[in-house]
């Protein structure tokens, strides 16, 4: 949903918001408030293969694959996936649908990498780990970028969390330091299936945006400079900073995030901000709670939290010692009841829903026949006239 279109029917957000009200009749993308999507899915599950040392994203893989499937739900048990994160199921799922990785852009698995950031691992392990997780899903090597400096700011926001950096300042600084880490260490770059002069080139173009944000004084001045500095490269411009581009949303939740630090409805803000919602509001809640601990996350959205127990008792295993994998499997299998109910749930509103009439699509066939006979109906028109008038000039002439 648009900005506009969620301040018209909600006013305000003030927790997890029931969309019926404003779908009308597209009720196919209901979505049960509170119930956790697949950003939050991924998350966990590599936030538990990743308790344990070295790489991590192959253990992740195999844990994705051995999910159940579901009748009648394509995807198993992850919810509301993205067109890259169906591909990347897919083909886990069944190599003939496909065998190749995408290379299309995906904001949401920005998020997903969040557990890599916090495993004190070296710069060079770091982006092993990063670089793994995107490539499972994406070669879109912006993705790769906006993942590279999410993930090392947030390492770099908690090591620092006493003296509360600005969001944008403390990002070109870390902008700059991978750059330099990608150039020094370029043979290992490459052999991580990277192209290192690439990768550098994008992350200081994410510098240079940066360098034109920071001196905004509204989050509304930093968007247009975010809007502008990717029409750049797009043949469509955007509007709006909220769209399925990466850095461009990464460097728009930055933005909220040192705009609004201070509110205290921070995240409802960044939710009601539309378009990719998901993924924003979940980099801005990551980024301020790296800030400002997690007293920033509403004790609403805990409270509402669908499956809140398991998802509570499932993040304390992960203070502790290396996550077994039994506790990774029971979390897998307890998310299949919860998939398979939302959509049950889903079914049941969708028939007693009001379905909107199709629409026929004119073929060019079609079209050439309604000519063709308007064309020959305002000629026997014209015919008919001049007729008319020849017979009524005999009749006068007799």
């Amino acid at each position: 949903m648009g900005r506009g279109h969620i301040n018209v029917h909600f006013k305000e957000i003030t927790g997890y918001m029931d969309p019926e009200p404003a779908l009308k009749n597209r009720m196919e993308r209901w979505r049960k408030p509170g119930l956790y999507s697949s950003i939050s899915q991924f998350m966990l599950i590599l936030a538990m293969t990743s308790s344990r040392k070295g790489p991590c994203a192959e253990a992740f893989t195999r844990h994705v694959t051995s999910s159940p499937e579901l009748p009648d739900y394509r995807y198993g048990i992850f919810r509301y996936p993205d067109s890259v994160e169906k591909k990347f199921i897919d083909t886990l799922r069944d190599a003939r649908r496909g065998t190749e990785t995408s290379t299309l852009p995906s904001v949401r698995i920005i998020p997903a990498l969040t557990p890599l950031s916090f495993r004190g691992n070296s710069p060079l392990e770091q982006v092993a780990d990063v670089a793994g997780f995107v490539r499972r899903f994406t070669h879109d090597l912006p993705t790769m970028a906006a993942g590279l400096l999410y993930s090392f700011l947030l390492t770099a926001l908690l090591n620092e969390r006493s003296v509360a950096p600005a969001p944008l300042r403390k990002a070109l600084e870390v902008a700059e330091s991978l750059a330099d880490t990608v150039e020094t260490n370029s043979s290992s770059i490459f052999s991580m299936a990277l192209n290192p002069d690439a990768l550098k080139l994008e992350l200081l173009n994410l510098s240079g945006a940066l360098r034109r944000i920071i001196p905004s004084g509204t989050k509304e001045t930093a968007e247009d400079i975010i809007c502008s500095w990717i029409n750049r490269s797009l043949k469509t411009p955007i509007t709006r900073a909220t769209v399925n581009i990466p850095p461009a949303l990464l460097l728009h939740s930055l933005s909220l995030c040192t705009h609004l630090i201070d509110d205290s409805r921070l995240m409802f803000r960044a939710a009601a901000e539309g378009g990719a919602a998901a993924s924003l509001t979940a980099m801005t809640g990551v980024i301020a709670a790296c800030i400002l601990g997690p007293a920033i996350v509403p004790e609403t959205l805990v409270r509402n939290l669908v499956n809140r127990k398991k998802i509570i008792s499932q993040v304390d295993t992960l203070a502790g010692d290396a996550v077994p994998s039994e506790r990774i499997v029971d979390f897998i299998r307890s998310e299949a009841s919860l998939t398979a109910k939302e959509q049950a749930e889903l079914r049941a509103r969708l028939k007693h829903a009001r379905k909107k009439p199709k629409k026929h699509k004119v073929t060019r066939k079609e079209k050439e026949t309604e000519l063709t006979r308007h064309v020959v109906e305002s000629w026997t028109k014209i015919d008919k006239a001049k007729w008319k008038k020849e017979r009524k000039l005999r009749d006068k002439n007799r």
